[in-house]
């Protein structure tokens, strides 16, 4: 066996222990538990919003799955924010990784605020 043979096991583990370990470091931890209340807050906020009969959803793309088949146009929507996550923790780079789920989860949280601030009256 090759020097190259042994290593090449070597090298895929530790690429697979590393996008395991994404979650050791507390603040993507923090920030991916953001990322999805921010994604379960807006789910809610949004549901709230569309049953008080006050609003309509903006989003074309959901627009008519969430009139039609509204339990399961939420559960596509956080299928694809645990896809977003699991992209976030395991494609890209840990020096990177901090920035992308900061930025991720501002606009995650930033989507239910904006909804209970129109629920609100505010805006």
């Amino acid at each position: 066996m090759t020097n190259q043979e042994r290593t090449a096991p070597l090298v895929r583990v530790a690429v697979a222990a590393s996008r395991l370990g994404s979650l050791a470091d507390p603040v993507v931890r923090i920030l991916a538990v953001a990322f999805m209340t921010g994604q379960l807050l807006d789910a809610v906020t949004t549901h709230v919003a569309l049953d008080s009969g006050r609003f309509a959803e903006a989003n074309p793309i959901f627009a008519g799955p969430l009139t039609t088949h509204p339990a399961l146009a939420f559960l596509v929507k956080l299928l694809l924010g645990m896809s977003v996550l699991t992209a976030a923790l395991t494609v890209i780079g840990p020096r990177r990784r901090r920035v992308i789920l900061g930025v991720l989860a501002i606009i995650s949280l930033q989507a239910p605020l904006m909804n209970a601030l129109r629920l609100a009256g505010v805006l």
